[in-house]
């Protein structure tokens, strides 16, 4: 799906969040700057949540409350697969009344459950992107 700009992203996050279920694993997989966490930030709104969503990039793990709880991981910095086991990478990887969107899975790749929903985002132009979803 072709993504034009921020309108039309937002109409896709809010189709995208009615199908989104407690126990999901998202996975985005994109380029720095592809619009991962701006595509979360739209799901969240949908989803309920009134807080400010940030990129997790420092935090490793963002919380936010909402129509249920949203876990938002990102893995950039991990320099190596060991590091998942200094957060609760259980909890948020295998989430029973949550849903949790992850970064940069790759860092961790061996730890990542089979039944992630893949969301692959491609920056084509500054406002143009392409999205594919696997299941």
């Amino acid at each position: 799906m072709i993504i034009n700009n921020l309108e039309e992203l937002d109409l896709y996050a809010r189709k995208f969040s009615e199908n989104i279920h407690p126990g999901d694993v998202i996975n985005l997989i994109g380029d720095l700057g592809s619009g991962k966490t701006t595509f979360v930030q739209k799901i969240a709104k949908y989803l309920g949540v009134t807080s400010n969503v940030l990129s997790p990039s420092f935090s490793i793990v963002n919380i936010y409350d909402g129509k249920f709880r949203i876990y938002h991981l990102d893995l950039y910095r991990f320099e190596s697969e060991e590091e998942i086991y200094d957060i609760d990478f259980e909890t948020y990887l295998y989430p029973k009344e949550a849903v949790t969107f992850i970064e940069w899975s790759n860092r961790a790749e061996s730890f990542m459950p089979d039944n992630m929903i893949n969301v692959k985002i491609e920056k084509i132009s500054d406002t143009k992107r392409n999205f594919e979803v696997e299941k």
